[in-house]
């Protein structure tokens, strides 16, 4: 097992400038202090839910831990941060070969498949998967904080909140001037994302399920490169173009500090705990540490030394950079002087560093090993291949060393603490020898089906009727359905994606859950949103539309129906193309991402009302979504000489058109305007105004839109 290692000892001085920062910081709750306690109920039940064997002891599920990515075997693990060691497994089959994006807080888990857009919540209260969002392609953010969650369109300048269970939308979105950077939650629930068109930090509150602006805060002028990192109380934003940051928090006014060197080429993480950032220069192997930006604002700037340096992240008084190269995490006291080297075993690809809950998480996601690191510098070695705890296992908070290395030689359990020590040591052979865990075979992999997530309820008179989409399942066919809640089960054949149940009380509310079996065994339920059976059914919803608006989109459309709360958009799909899943929402719109090309769809719009209830449906006509993708404009860019303001672009592919959009005052020039396919430039005519940028879209048949791009905002000298 692992063992915790030693850490370099630091000067007096940077002893206290430590225990400063730490002051700041919440003392880590130490695994068995204090946690969920489960029945033996609630054990089969997450048994079921992560995969047998998933939860070995009544452990803490929050203070101390984190979830990492593990890309070999395809699932998120729950690492303590006391002892290193894995606590749950929440198995995502159906994820591709490269990263997962991990959100997380107290509540829900986020994990999310940049390749396909696709997002997928678990609920940790009920240790369930409860919701799936399907995004399709585009630069796109899910961010949670405390009790919020957001979708970020950073492109298109939209921010929606969504329900952290469902992932359904909650209202309206809010709409800023795109493209938007960064994005993450302070401690007091507070999104802060940059929006360098206006030359802005935003910070956006989520109240009664709409997301609102709360603070703007002037940070450089309009068009600048900024970056955004978020402190626990604020948010911390770097004019690329000069040497100066602005820091600020609510109730204070703005910080404007100097910095030692110019801001080109730098990085932060979007996430920062405690009261010092970490500035990467990443193309001089350059940290410039910001210490008490709110108040003495003490800069200092060293290089790294060495090539190949990541994102620097601070922590507990330390700066850590990761090597992926090397395999290795080197950390620095804020003067530059280097400590300790935690050295990841065989670790191969990105490094991915996270501060949580007092602990750094340092994870390898391609090769399966992660470590540990504590306040002190101490590290300890995680091997996320590793089975978790069985019902009935309770592992020590501590394991002990083993001073002598048995044969046949184990693999290194110790990351390395000095500097030029230590190095990616051999793999351990699975039992009876052969091929290193994580190692390539040519041996199909099997395995049980993954969540049949989202799982929809309607309720009715004294039933309710669940439907779900297909498990994911490449190594046996689905052999059943199987259907619990509290009081009873059912179970149905693999061919069947939906089933009623009867004879349920009416006002009380139900969850149900479902899993798929296979000839590999019973994979993790998905869990439905809460619904009571007997209520009073709404109207029905009317004029249903859909409109193709993109390559892959389609937004459908209604009249509100009488006494409903929401509305379930179902859609199906002809000529062998996939149908996208059930989503829900309060609004009388939806957009759907992720269609196929050339395939035909249609939508059903059902009225819910309270607890569920559902009322009558509508069907809008069919749609078919066009062969032909429609590509980007390149190259936008504006000139202004005297009265003329000219747009150009580069031409898009099978485009038929363009819509050139005004922004700054240079709206009030013109209106947004349509121009041919075979144009690539457009003129307006100014007055007195001086600031101007230009968004260009790509326009196919119909109402199809390809991408879009803007100009460089730019501001001119008054008219003489």
């Amino acid at each position: 097992m692992s063992r915790k290692t030693a850490p370099t000892d630091a000067t007096p001085q940077e002893r206290g400038r430590s225990r400063r920062l730490l002051g700041t910081l919440a003392e880590r709750t130490r695994a068995g202090s204090s946690g969920l306690v489960l029945s033996l109920m609630a054990t089969a039940l997450v048994s079921t839910a992560f995969g047998v064997g998933a939860l070995g002891r009544s452990d803490d599920m929050s203070d101390g831990a984190a979830w990492l990515w593990n890309a070999v075997t395809k699932e998120a693990v729950h690492v303590n941060g006391g002892n290193a060691e894995i606590d749950l497994v929440a198995s995502l089959p159906e994820a591709g070969d490269g990263p997962v994006e991990v959100e997380q807080n107290d509540d829900h888990l986020l994990l999310t498949d940049p390749r396909t857009g696709k997002v997928t919540s678990v609920d940790l209260n009920d240790l369930g998967f409860s919701g799936r969002l399907e995004l399709g392609s585009g630069d796109y953010g899910v961010v949670l904080g405390r009790e919020s969650a957001v979708v970020i369109d950073r492109a298109g300048g939209e921010i929606k909140a969504v329900d952290p269970a469902t992932l359904q939308a909650t209202g309206p979105a809010l709409t800023l001037e795109g493209p938007l950077v960064g994005g993450a939650f302070d401690d007091s629930d507070t999104l802060w994302v940059g929006a360098p068109t206006q030359g802005h930090a935003v910070g956006v509150q989520v109240s009664e399920g709409e997301a609102t602006v709360t603070q703007t805060v002037a940070v450089s002028s309009p068009g600048a490169d900024i970056g955004v990192t978020v402190f626990d109380d604020g948010a911390l934003a770097v004019d690329r173009g000069g040497d100066q940051v602005v820091a600020m928090r609510e109730g204070d006014d703005p910080v404007m500090v100097t910095m030692p060197a110019p801001m080109a080429d730098s990085a932060m993480p979007a996430r920062t705990r405690g009261e010092m950032a970490a500035v990467t220069k990443t193309e001089d192997d350059e940290i410039v540490t910001l210490l008490h930006p709110y108040g003495a604002a003490e800069t200092t700037l060293f290089p790294v030394g060495r090539p190949g340096s990541g994102l620097a992240v601070p922590f507990a008084g330390r700066v850590y950079v990761p090597f992926d190269d090397e395999g290795v995490v080197r950390s620095y006291a804020p003067n530059g002087r280097e400590l300790d080297t935690v050295t990841l075993p065989g670790a191969e690809g990105a490094l991915e560093l996270q501060v949580r809950e007092g602990s750094l998480f340092v994870n390898a996601p391609e090769t399966g090993v992660a470590a540990v690191v504590d306040d002190t510098g101490q590290a300890t070695l995680v091997d996320t291949d590793e089975a978790p705890p069985g019902p009935g296992e309770v592992r020590g908070d501590t394991p002990a060393p083993d001073p002598v290395a048995p044969a046949p030689p184990a693999p290194p359990t110790t990351p390395a603490t000095e500097e030029g020590t230590g190095g990616p040591g051999e793999a351990a052979s699975p039992e009876g020898g052969g091929t290193p865990e994580n190692e390539a075979t040519s041996e199909p992999s099997t395995g049980p089906p993954g969540a049949p997530t989202p799982v929809t309820a309607e309720a009715g008179d004294a039933s309710v009727e669940l439907s779900w989409p297909g498990a994911y399942s490449p190594d046996a066919p689905v052999e059943s359905y199987d259907i619990t809640w509290e009081g009873g089960q059912t179970t149905v054949e693999g061919s069947e994606l939906h089933t009623v149940v009867t004879g349920l009380e009416n006002g009380t509310a139900y969850r149900f859950r479902v899993s798929a079996t296979n000839a590999h065994g019973t994979g993790p339920a998905a869990q439905s949103p809460q619904v009571t059976p007997g209520g009073e059914p709404p109207g029905s919803p009317g004029d249903v539309s859909a409109e193709v608006t993109g390559n892959e989109t389609v937004t459908v459309s209604w009249t509100g129906a009488e006494n409903a709360v929401d509305y379930l958009v179902s859609a199906a799909a002809e000529g062998g193309a996939a149908a996208p899943s059930n989503r829900t929402t309060g609004e009388t719109s939806l957009e759907f991402a992720g269609l196929e090309p050339g395939a035909t769809y249609t939508f059903t719009v059902t009225s819910r009302g309270e607890g569920g209830v559902t009322g009558e449906a509508a069907t809008s006509p069919s749609v078919t979504m066009p062969e032909i993708q429609v590509g980007t404009p390149g190259e936008v860019a504006h000139s202004v000489s005297g009265t003329t303001v000219t747009v150009t672009w580069t031409a898009a592919e099978n485009a038929e058109g363009y819509r050139i959009t005004p922004h700054g005052d240079g709206v009030e020039i013109g209106s947004e305007t349509s121009v041919e396919g075979g144009a690539t430039s457009h003129t307006f005519t100014r007055a007195g105004q001086r600031c101007f940028s230009f968004t260009v879209a790509a326009l196919g048949s119909g109402t199809t839109e390809g991408g879009s791009a803007r100009s460089t905002p730019a501001c001119l000298a008054p008219f003489q």
